[in-house]
């Protein structure tokens, strides 16, 4: 089975998660895909498992003294059904219009990364489905690389370690993976999207929920005695930068975002996700919603306001900047091969970062998959197959 046959029937498998589920994996089709995978790799000559959250682990070995791991995650975004079985290869993309269906086609003006990837090999959706390539590119990716592997195993320097996560998408993916079951120095996970970028920053993540209690009385007699408490929530977010939303945010700039508002009179609770990528500017963020807070208190003392924020994630620049064994490795492999690469840094969050501080460091590369989330996604053909070659470098 080569990669592209490989990647069709693993596209074919829906995988979506689901964030209102209270078990782990979300979805059980994720624990019989998991199985599916095992199967898999021990036909091609890995030692696997899946253990019982779900993680599916893997491992061969050439007798080194250190493991290099690869990592993709298993689930699709909870925004569109996957499970596509008519994607339609396009050979050498010539640059025009692409329609998928009746109703839906995409333009490279409305879509310029289609831009960047004139004569590749493209897999476009049937404009219903995900295409799922986010992460099933970067699963085939891996598999293709392991067939070579366990045939060639003098070639390298490291031993092989796998592991396939569920749950990556609604931001669990790394909750139950376990460095000692992997067994490896250092990981990569496989989830990016052009092969000529990787990344080992990303946000520092914070959350935070305002929740505001007013004073509820009949509308005849409120004058000088009702607090509307909705009212609240829209000037407590008003008392925040208006610019600092994502919408208005690019690059290294940080940013605030309401992600529900919901209330009445009597409660209302905001719920706000706080990202950037400087630990400090995070904190002056948070540093934000107390003064809101206390403004509102003084100026409204008979209402009660409550913030409660939380930590999520770390950015895993701070890790690397003292341990770049593991850019080290990527930046070689990229020089042998003769491939331009780009580091940039991730507008939100990756497994890698929490299972780099989970001990296991574990930067982030590319598989050729963009639009993601969405109808609109493409994978790159061409580029799934030049990774496999950049492993490989990676390896030896």
């Amino acid at each position: 089975m080569d990669i592209l046959e490989r990647f069709k029937k693993y596209i074919a498998f829906d995988t979506m998660s689901d964030e209102n589920s209270e078990t782990y994996p979300s979805a059980s089709s994720e624990v019989a895909f998991g199985n599916l995978l095992v199967e898999d790799l021990k036909e091609i000559g890995i030692d696997a498992y899946i253990d019982e959250y779900g993680v599916v682990y893997g491992r061969s070995e050439n007798g080194s003294s250190k493991t290099l791991g690869l990592i993709a995650h298993m689930d699709t975004a909870p925004t569109l059904s996957g499970g596509i079985t008519s994607p339609r290869l396009i050979k050498s993309y010539d640059g025009s219009v692409i329609k998928l269906n009746d109703t839906y086609e995409m333009d490279p003006n409305d879509f310029p990364l289609l831009k960047t990837v004139i004569n590749e090999d493209l897999l476009v959706t049937d404009g219903e489905h995900l295409l799922g390539g986010d992460d099933k590119a970067g699963i085939a990716i891996i598999f293709e690389f392991a067939k070579y592997y366990v045939t060639h195993k003098n070639e390298f320097s490291y031993n092989l370690a796998i592991s396939f996560t569920p749950d990556e998408e609604i931001g669990k993916g790394a909750l139950h993976f376990e460095p000692k079951k992997m067994k490896a120095d250092i990981a990569f996970t496989l989830d990016g999207e052009s092969i000529y970028e990787a990344n080992f920053e990303n946000f520092n993540a914070a959350s935070a929920k305002v929740t505001i209690t007013g004073v509820g009385v009949h509308t005849g007699m409120a004058k000088d005695i009702m607090i509307n408490s909705a009212l609240l929530g829209i000037e407590f977010n008003n008392l925040l930068p208006q610019d600092m939303i994502p919408s208005k945010t690019e690059g290294y700039e940080g940013f605030i975002h309401l992600c529900s508002f919901n209330g009445d009179v009597e409660k209302t609770t905001l719920e706000y996700i706080l990202r950037d990528h400087d630990k400090k500017l995070l904190e002056e963020k948070k540093k934000m919603f107390n003064s809101a807070r206390n403004l509102l208190i003084s100026k409204y003392p008979k209402a009660k306001i409550d913030v409660l924020i939380k930590d999520e994630y770390r950015n895993m620049k701070d890790y690397f900047i003292n341990d770049m064994s593991a850019i080290n490795l990527i930046n070689k492999a990229y020089l042998d091969s003769k491939i331009r690469l780009s580091y940039l840094p991730i507008r939100g969050g990756t497994d890698g970062a929490t299972i780099t501080y989970k001990g296991l460091p574990c930067p982030n590369l590319g598989v050729g998959d963009f639009n993601p989330h969405g109808r609109f996604e493409f994978v790159s053909l061409t580029q799934m197959k030049k990774m496999v070659e950049i492993l490989k470098e990676i390896f030896k």
